[in-house]
């Protein structure tokens, strides 16, 4: 029979995992920000409001990417394998990312003046 794979590798795929799960969230809240100004654009209404699960998104893509973050320093503080250093930029990177996907949607959430004139 096979043997189990490691404890360490356990443990990158769990991160990896949870990576994943925060970019996938704070996505879906990237393609709440387009359908709404594509719905903005359609109408010429600027004032119709992100819904409140776009934001619910994002701050919870946010939280598990910190999580992610959180778990590698404490599994992974004094590793220096390539694929642990490939976890670590990869983190960030997404966090980065989530954390952008949060404020464009406070950034895009805002009602505005109607878009078409004249």
């Amino acid at each position: 029979m096979g043997e189990a794979p490691p404890a360490g590798r356990h443990r990158q795929a769990v991160v990896f995992g949870v990576l994943v799960a925060g970019v996938l969230l704070s996505t879906i809240n990237t393609n709440a920000q387009a359908e709404l100004i594509r719905r903005r654009q359609d109408s010429c209404d600027g004032t119709i409001p992100l819904p409140t699960s776009a934001y619910v998104l994002g701050f919870a893509g946010l939280a598990v990417g910190a999580v992610a973050l959180f778990l590698l320093v404490r599994w992974f503080r004094h590793n220096r394998q390539p694929l642990v250093l490939i976890l670590f930029g990869t983190a960030i990177a997404a966090l980065i990312f989530e954390a952008f996907a949060v404020i464009t949607a406070f950034q895009e959430g805002r009602p505005l003046v109607p878009m078409c004139g004249g």
